[in-house]
């Protein structure tokens, strides 16, 4: 998805009464900084926790908060575009759910200078999710969650305007180490809206968010878009599960350079649409633009499930001048594994990989020519370019793994039967002893068990 995809338009703003919210006000507290790390890999039994019982009261949010606090006893329902502005803080307590309303198409905004401070636990995770019950709930019943920082990014101006507001509400800056606060133990859940052809929100929108916001151990399932988008910034971020997208799983573009570690993806081909596992992008107008799209990823583990072409592409899309660091990754079950478009091989670095038991090749592949289609992943659109070979030729890379049925059952397991042995993780902060290819380590490993949720309505 492109940066101009990034768009709240006035049909969206056009349910929003600019108010103050309905609700308890609450202590300004500031979210914790730091990087995203994390307590290592694992496996889930899907059995999401809720925590603290269910609300007894309900009430709404609407347009600009206030510093306040969200309990746990209170189910909270985000009415139209809901914003945290600059010098608030909205707190959340563990356990807390928040509903987005489907007719005004609920979506919360924490703009520049602004902070959330949620922090759920494993036994009582922070869920975002429909307002409709469930059996009735479906991908793009409420918007979703967007964090706007002050972090670089390659926009002219060095920032950008999330359009359709009252007032523009701006990201980007100078500040790395910008900070928007928490998401910890989060779930978001049945949002992703359409609000035109091309202009959609994700379920969680990071837009130049730096590197003093923690964002760890975050699922978004049920999403109309993408799961995780990173406009540029430098935020670090672990533990990332994705669970049936309708567009990507992990995007990125606009020059963001932070640091991945343990991301899960298991999708869905009843509702994916052109998903793929990474959708990696510089620029499209000039791929040369800088900040360049820099990623460091680490333990990651695919799962594509096709459907019929062109549902389901590629585990890696690389194009549009990205780079990245790409180590101990997993991708299986796609079209194929990796496709390059207008970007030299020697600026993504892949080892220590299984690319297994895709489609075409069972790898990578050698594309069909001449391309007759490019949205179909069997035409070639890169000169005949031949992945298998640049990927088997990675250190430590190859195309024999495992069998890896689990992630494609009703509740995902991502895990190996046993540890396959990868490399050194890359990046800041991250947990450098999980020399082991995948989000998980083994069967044992068990970091998504208790807080996520594998409901698909």
């Amino acid at each position: 998805m492109s940066f101009h995809r990034l768009v709240m338009t006035s049909l969206l703003m056009g349910t929003v009464a600019f108010a103050g919210a309905c609700g308890d006000s609450g202590d300004d507290t500031d979210g914790n900084g730091g990087n995203g790390g994390g307590d290592g890999g694992g496996s889930s039994d899907g059995a999401g926790g809720e925590g603290g019982g269910a609300p007894t009261e309900e009430q709404t949010l609407e347009g600009e908060l206030g510093s306040m606090t969200l309990t746990k006893d209170t189910k909270w329902t985000l009415k139209g575009v809901v914003s945290v502005p600059d010098g608030a803080t909205l707190t959340i307590e563990a356990g807390t759910t928040i509903v987005g309303d489907k007719a005004t198409l609920g979506t919360l905004v924490v703009q520049r200078g602004g902070k959330i401070d949620a922090q759920g636990t494993k036994d009582a995770p922070i869920v975002f999710t429909s307002a409709l019950p469930a059996g009735e709930r479906e991908e793009g019943d409420w918007g979703g969650v967007v964090l706007l920082g002050r972090a670089p990014i390659n926009e002219a101006g060095g920032e950008a305007e999330v359009e359709g507001f009252q007032d523009p509400q701006l990201f980007g800056g100078d500040d790395a180490n910008d900070s928007s606060g928490t998401l910890k133990y989060v779930r978001i859940e049945f949002g992703g809206i359409e609000i035109a052809d091309g202009n959609e929100i994700n379920g969680l929108t990071l837009g130049g968010v730096g590197k003093g916001t923690t964002i760890d151990f975050v699922q978004v399932k049920n999403t109309l878009d993408d799961c995780f988008e990173f406009f540029g910034g430098t935020v670090n971020a672990s533990h990332l599960v994705c669970f049936r997208n309708g567009d990507d799983g992990f995007d990125f573009d606009s020059g963001y350079v932070g640091s991945l570690q343990f991301l899960f993806l298991a999708q869905d081909p009843s509702i994916a649409d052109d998903a793929n596992g990474l959708e990696c992008d510089n620029d499209a107008d000039d791929p040369t633009v800088t900040p360049v799209t820099n990623p460091k990823i680490s333990n990651i583990t695919l799962c594509g499930q096709n459907g019929d072409q062109p549902k389901q592409q590629y585990g890696f899309l690389f194009r549009r001048g990205f780079k990245a660091t790409i180590t101990n990754a997993l991708v299986t079950g796609f079209e194929a594994g990796v496709d390059f478009r207008d970007v030299p091989p020697t600026d993504v670095d892949v080892t220590h990989s299984v690319i297994v038991g895709n489609t075409v090749e069972n790898v990578a592949y050698v594309e069909d020519a001449p391309a007759s289609d490019d949205g179909l992943p069997t035409e070639d659109d890169d000169g005949m370019f031949d992945e298998i070979a640049w990927f088997t030729d990675g250190e430590g890379n190859t195309t024999d793994g495992p069998d890896m049925a689990g992630c494609f059952a009703a509740t995902p397991d991502g895990a190996p039967a046993s540890t396959i042995a990868g490399g050194t993780p890359v990046g800041d902060g991250v947990d450098a002893s999980a020399t082991y290819v995948g989000a998980f380590k083994d069967a044992s490993d068990k970091w998504m068990d208790g807080w996520t949720d594998f409901a698909t309505e």
